[in-house]
């Protein structure tokens, strides 16, 4: 079974998550910003997921379209069909997209380019949904244990471990109090609310670590934040712009 931290992280090649993808080359949470993402070789893309109105999961920041697309209204209120009838609005480079590419992209689109690439599935669970995210993850057949589930809701993370037992689990923005709890599930990691990783929070970071839990911060977006990074021993780098080697 794959592991996600069998090859150890260098500066020839940081562990970096793409946030809603590679967003300097397209928007947010777009079939684009993913598939750059994958061609860039980043470890993880990340996105967050929603399920639609009928049962069907998408990627979409937000619980509603309101931010990108031209609509408005809940996703969780809106059909899937009411969904792809919309199109972004906003984000980089809009206007070198195709019409197609514009809609709001299907989770299974989402995990087609994760397996094509070689890049792990980084999931933010922003719902209820945890169970049927994990269920659609392993029958896309990527291994549930070459897969990050994250959320700021320890209760979403237990749901999707019931799912699939070996997920690796990852707070955001963990409380101190919230380590032992992590630890206790096993197979897990956390990120400090931390606003800035030139700040060197090198108490919290030994504080996870000790707990057997790897630890990132948010988020490695300049060259001297990463090379901080890689110095304080953080596992894995979320960015908003970073990739390949230093």
């Amino acid at each position: 079974m794959k592991h996600l931290f069998d090859t150890p992280q260098t500066r020839e090649h940081p562990r970096f998550v793409s946030h809603r993808g590679f967003q300097p080359l397209a928007p947010a949470n777009s079939l684009p910003s993913f598939e750059y993402a994958g061609r860039l070789g980043q470890w993880a893309i990340e996105t967050d997921v929603h399920m639609t109105r009928d049962g069907h999961l998408v990627c979409c920041h937000n619980a509603t379209v309101d931010a990108t697309f031209n609509g408005t209204g809940a996703i969780k209120e809106m059909t899937l069909a009411e969904c792809r009838a919309l199109r972004m609005n906003t984000g980089n480079r809009l206007e070198c997209l195709r019409d197609e590419q514009k809609v709001m992209p299907l989770f299974s689109e989402y995990l087609a380019i994760c397996k094509k690439f070689g890049s792990v599935p980084f999931l933010e669970l922003k719902t209820e949904d945890s169970e049927a995210v994990m269920h659609a993850v392993v029958e896309s057949g990527i291994e549930d244990g070459g897969v990050v589930c994250s959320s700021g809701n320890i209760e979403y993370l237990k749901m999707a471990r019931k799912a699939a037992p070996n997920v690796f689990m990852h707070l955001i923005f963990a409380k101190e109090e919230q380590v032992e709890e992590m630890a206790r599930m096993g197979n897990a990691g956390l990120s400090w609310r931390i606003n800035d990783p030139l700040a060197r929070p090198v108490e919290l970071i030994k504080l996870g670590h000790d707990a057997g839990l790897k630890v990132c911060l948010r988020a490695g977006d300049t060259v001297e934040a990463v090379e901080t990074m890689l110095e304080l021993g953080l596992d894995y780098i979320p960015s908003n712009c970073m990739h390949g080697k230093l």
